[in-house]
């Protein structure tokens, strides 16, 4: 099957010169968490820009002193874009996907972007052998990158950079309180950028703390639910990631939209579709 029937057709872009919250507010109205970005002359593709390229970069020391107003989408993007063709197969975007682990890949026919596809349109099939069959036991993430309620904010973003990640569980002595994502961090640094005076900015955010911020309404799986389980839970409430708990609520590990497609794909390059 090629990706032009998979695809999204209904695209949001940005253009390179327009504001981090501009990109933010689209991303939210359209509930998407990566927009391609274009030229503000000939609308083509230039880059692309992901909520965690705003939470990781907009409140680093390199872009501390520069005003939200003045931080454009060109500041911040990827400019070297890995696009797909409408004729690719779905399995050769997958490759790319997991080979490269990006969320998504713009596709472009005649340097016009015609689609884009995203993790969550590989996972809408997921409802079959073998991941009906295995557990999330078998493709999680044991290692789990935590904070506290209590940890300052700018301590769970160097967590997120240093180890790639895009949510951090919240625990406390063990249980799982919550969990804070790219989105959450990118929305709050923003709201903060906007609302607090500039020459302020510098000592005040260290006053942001990971309780303020996190999700506190989560829901969580077991390591024995299902793969086509677990990827129809992420596809249906937009959840990205999913921490794994005991039945005391204790966090036994993770598991990510990356894990499954990883699988997805090991699966397809062992029946010889790769």
């Amino acid at each position: 099957m090629t990706i032009d029937k998979v695809m999204a057709k209904d695209i949001v872009t940005v253009r390179k010169d327009q504001t981090v919250s501009d990109a933010l507010k689209l991303m939210r109205k359209h509930k998407i968490s990566r927009l391609p970005a274009i030229s503000s002359k000939t609308n083509e593709l230039v880059g692309i820009v992901t909520e965690k390229d705003i939470a990781t970069k907009i409140a680093s020391a390199k872009y501390e002193e520069v005003p939200l107003s003045h931080m454009r989408i060109s500041t911040i993007m990827t400019g070297d874009v890995i696009t797909g063709a409408p004729s690719d197969s779905k399995v050769k975007i997958l490759k790319l996907m997991v080979d490269n682990h990006i969320g998504g890949i713009p596709i472009i026919d005649d340097n016009d972007i015609v689609g884009m596809v995203t993790k969550t349109d590989f996972l809408r099939n997921v409802d079959t052998k073998p991941y009906d069959e295995t557990p999330i036991k078998d493709i999680m993430t044991n290692r789990v990158i935590t904070v506290s309620p209590d940890d300052r904010l700018v301590h769970a973003r160097r967590l997120m950079i240093d180890n790639d990640v895009a949510r951090l569980v919240v625990v406390n002595s063990g249980l799982i309180m919550g969990i804070i994502t790219a989105k959450d961090m990118a929305k709050t640094i923003v709201e903060f950028k906007e609302r607090v005076p500039e020459k302020y900015q510098h000592t005040q955010i260290r006053n942001l703390f990971v309780q303020e911020v996190m999700s506190q309404t989560i829901e969580t799986t077991t390591k024995d639910a299902t793969i086509a389980q677990v990827a129809n839970i992420m596809v249906s409430k937009e959840f990205s990631g999913m921490p794994v708990s005991d039945d005391k609520n204790k966090v036994q590990g993770i598991v990510s939209k990356s894990d499954i497609l990883r699988y997805v794909y090991d699966h397809s390059r062992k029946r010889g579709n790769c």
